[in-house]
């Protein structure tokens, strides 16, 4: 559970971490243009990220797919199955989704920080 929820812990501390670090910034005198600024860059670059994350992902997972030799009938027959449990098989369907929930986080903390940069500048 708690792998599954690091993604989302990472981007709210992440999050909450440029916050604070726009306050510090702005009590210590920069003004409020600037820290939109850096907020609206920072959120622009966080979103091409998980834009090119998403295309090398797929890209990277059909080529993988693609890729993988097939066996033979002899091959299989050779190497005994052995049963496997409804934890490995959800395991392995949903061990490409990993990559893209990092991706969906990284987007939402573009997004906050685009929304940062908005309410700074109202």
């Amino acid at each position: 559970m708690l792998k599954k929820m690091s993604p989302m812990i990472m981007t709210l501390g992440g999050v909450g971490l440029f916050v604070i670090c726009c306050l510090i910034a702005w009590l210590a005198g920069v003004s409020t243009v600037q820290i939109s600024n850096v907020a609206f860059m920072v959120g622009l670059l966080l979103l091409l990220v998980g834009a090119a994350m998403q295309l090398s992902h797929a890209h990277l997972f059909v080529g993988f797919r693609r890729s993988r030799r097939q066996k033979t009938y002899k091959e299989k027959d050779e190497t005994p199955q052995k049963p496997i449990s409804a934890m490995e098989v959800s395991e392995k369907k949903n061990a490409p989704l990993r990559f893209s929930s990092w991706n969906k986080w990284i987007w939402i903390a573009g997004a906050c920080c685009i929304g940062v940069a908005v309410l700074i500048t109202l």
